[in-house]
């Protein structure tokens, strides 16, 4: 009697052999698919404090560019053609535009292009990311050239279908900023890092970048990767007392380039009198 040649494989095999290729699978998908996965996002945010006249004001925030890792000219024109198919009234840009000094001086030229192109209606504001202060002067040139305001530690007051103004704050440093504040108007902070909320008061909406979304998500765990400034508040939306706290996911990739159920994405917020 012959002995069987087709002997079946023991099942741990199998189970390893088809780990093995999940794990190959999903490392390309991170590396070469996830992190060029632009994704736009409409939320609507509703204030009791906002006045009507103020009812669908639209506002655009985008967020940690981390150019010349995986965003590229390519992907840049991407986000700005697709900025500019929101029509949005206001555009926010919360930091980290570069990784080091070289890339924003290679680089300045292209982007300042780029920025220009981006248009808002009423007006584009940024902030200074922790990233951003390593090649500060060359920033402030970009934004500069780019007709977007940089606000460091600075308020500004816009008017939209109205004589009242609501009030915008950047912030950099939060150990001073009880003077940027107008109790008689809607203010609306620009951070860089979310943890940074625990430090305010006296404003209904604040706006974040930084964190990445935790960059790698596990399904029903949220974000993984926390970071000093983004280890308590990482994902989309928290709800702090009277505090509306909106964190961008943002478009680049940190310290490595590699994206997981986590998509690079621009968000539009209308906003409307509850």
């Amino acid at each position: 009697m012959k002995k069987n040649e087709n002997k079946k494989k023991h099942p741990i095999f199998t189970f390893i052999s088809i780990l093995i290729i999940l794990i190959f699978v999903i490392f390309l998908y991170g590396y070469y698919i996830e992190p060029y996965n632009l994704k736009i996002k409409e939320i609507p945010i509703y204030n009791k404090s906002l006045i009507k006249d103020y009812n669908g004001l639209k506002i655009a925030h985008f967020s940690d560019l981390h150019y010349g890792r995986t965003t590229n000219e390519k992907e840049l024109k991407k986000i700005v053609n697709e900025l500019n198919k929101l029509r949005p009234d206001i555009v926010i840009f919360t930091g980290d535009l570069f990784d080091s000094k070289k890339l924003a001086e290679d680089n300045a030229q292209l982007v300042t292009k780029y920025f220009n192109q981006i248009e808002a209606n009423l007006a584009k504001y940024a902030i200074i990311g922790d990233y951003d202060t390593k090649y500060l002067p060359t920033y402030n040139t970009i934004l500069e050239n780019s007709s977007f305001t940089l606000l460091d530690n600075e308020a500004n007051l816009i008017y939209y279908k109205s004589t009242t103004p609501i009030n915008i704050i950047g912030l950099t440093d939060t150990s001073n900023i009880k003077d940027l504040y107008d109790n008689d108007y809607f203010n609306i902070t620009i951070i860089h890092k979310p943890d940074d909320v625990s430090k305010l008061s006296n404003t209904k909406l604040v706006f974040a970048g930084h964190s990445l979304g935790g960059q790698i998500k596990i399904p029903f765990l949220g974000g993984i990767k926390k970071i000093s400034g983004a280890n308590k508040y990482l994902e989309e939306h928290y709800k702090i007392k009277d505090i509306d706290l909106y964190i961008s996911n943002g478009l680049g990739t940190q310290d490595f380039s590699f994206r997981l159920f986590n998509t690079p994405s621009i968000t539009l917020y209308r906003l409307y009198n509850s």
